[in-house]
């Protein structure tokens, strides 16, 4: 597989962002848990990881899809540097004792970001492979996450001033350079950039 540049993982989570997550962010922020329900049905199989969550969990107590996940994530404290490992875990295993014991890190991690942003970190296994982490350990990853961040935080950085150009070549081709130089600056936007590119690393 050719190298992905941070340009090129930069325009690919921008075009991401504007088509796919943004929505589901959207969403999972709503009064009504029938739109929260289908934003994390729909970015459970935009992340690949509603097989991780057996339907007959819920059906077998006449629960909506994805309610046991709703209602986990809603008790879920606020998200900061300090306790995202924590919370993290907490969560994890919330989820995984209402789906018969199942590994729902990845999963976790990923509704928890659609929730919070940073500083959730999102884990998967191309990622944790491009840091070199172990399996499963998910205060490990984020530290590793952390510091690679912190190498390559210039190239990052620049990658995303260079969006505000390419705005013919995203799914939103009217969006103003400032609104995308806006959005590409917000550290959780680098991050996933930062993510992008690890998991194309890892996928090698």
């Amino acid at each position: 597989m050719p190298v992905r540049t941070f340009d090129f993982c930069a325009l690919q989570f921008l075009n991401q962002w504007l088509e796919k997550e943004a929505k589901y962010c959207e969403f999972l922020n709503q009064d009504s848990q029938e739109d929260q329900r289908n934003a994390l049905i729909q970015a459970g199989a935009h992340f690949r990881v509603a097989r991780n969550l057996p339907t007959e969990y819920e059906s077998s107590r006449n629960l909506p899809r994805y309610q046991p996940v709703l209602d986990v994530l809603h008790r879920a404290p606020q998200v900061t540097p300090e306790n995202v490992v924590e919370v993290v875990s907490d969560v994890q295993r919330d989820i995984s004792v209402q789906y018969g014991g199942r590994n729902v890190l990845s999963l976790t991690s990923k509704f928890l970001w659609l929730k919070f942003k940073s500083p959730v970190r999102i884990y998967d296994r191309q990622a944790r492979i491009a840091l070199g982490t172990a399996e499963g350990d998910f205060q490990a990853f984020n530290a590793a996450f952390s510091l690679r961040f912190t190498q390559c935080a210039s190239e990052i950085e620049s990658a995303c001033q260079n969006l505000k150009s390419l705005a013919p070549y995203t799914v939103s081709p009217n969006m103003s350079g400032s609104e995308i130089d806006s959005l590409a600056k917000s550290p959780w936007f680098m991050e996933r950039v930062l993510d992008i590119y690890l998991w194309n690393q890892g996928n090698t």
